[in-house]
């Protein structure tokens, strides 16, 4: 139902902002997803709805416990108009809080951490272009590319496309040390004052992984590399 009051519009809005923000977090901390407008709508409503009502299950055993002190349910219930307008302030700034938490604990949900525990398992969306830069997390990725024109530029890898699609317009970067060969040449050089390039995918012909393993803190370096 839409919602066709001011009032309500802003209730609307307010309790689907968790499921907007585990979505936007989602796509920034992994690979994009081709789902249908359906199934996003679905899943934007209910972490919205979990997580909303999980918050607010917590508010109303606080607000049972301490009614003096945040907000008396009993009279809310009883007389919600008048006990609105008398404390319209206390209640705002319950509800902005609650929003707020529910908002943080979306993203959390949707987040590294939770990864971890929850053991996510990414690897049904990635493409083979993604699966080659994610294929051992603990290592530091070097790439070599060489393009259709016979150069060659190398370096760590920076950021890459993550479409779900195996398609030509994409990109990657690479930072410094960069790594160039010109067409024709034998041996690479060092790009004086160039921290970062980016690639096209439409131009390459062959792309070369490196993944090298990087040593914790206060452990012996271990420099092994396993190529690809």
């Amino acid at each position: 139902m839409i919602p066709t009051t001011l009032v309500g519009l802003v209730l609307f809005i307010a309790l689907l902002t968790p499921g907007f923000a585990y979505s936007a977090r989602r796509e920034r901390s992994g690979p994009e997803r081709q789902f249908s407008a359906l199934r996003e709508t679905v899943a934007m409503v209910v972490v919205s709805v979990v997580c909303d009502l999980v918050v607010l299950s917590l508010a109303l055993v606080v607000w049972s416990v301490l009614p003096k002190q945040t907000v008396d349910l009993t009279a809310f219930l009883t007389k919600p108009a008048d006990y609105a307008v008398k404390h319209h302030v206390a209640l705002w700034i319950w509800g902005v809080g609650l929003v707020g938490v529910a908002t943080l604990l979306a993203v959390l949900v949707a987040g590294p951490l939770f990864d971890r525990l929850g053991r996510r398992n990414e690897a049904p969306y990635l493409s083979a272009w993604g699966r080659l830069f994610t294929a051992h997390p603990a290592c530091r990725v070097h790439v070599g590319c060489h393009l259709s024109d016979g150069t060659y530029v190398a370096g760590w890898l920076l950021t890459y496309s993550r479409s779900a699609a195996d398609v030509a317009d994409r990109e990657l970067t690479i930072s410094g040390p960069v790594q160039y060969r010109a067409a024709g040449q034998q041996e690479a050089i060092e790009l004086p004052n160039v921290g970062a390039t980016a690639v096209s995918a439409r131009q390459m012909t062959l792309l070369q992984v490196s993944y090298v393993r990087v040593a914790q803190p206060g452990t012996q370096s271990d420099v092994r590399e396993i190529r690809t």
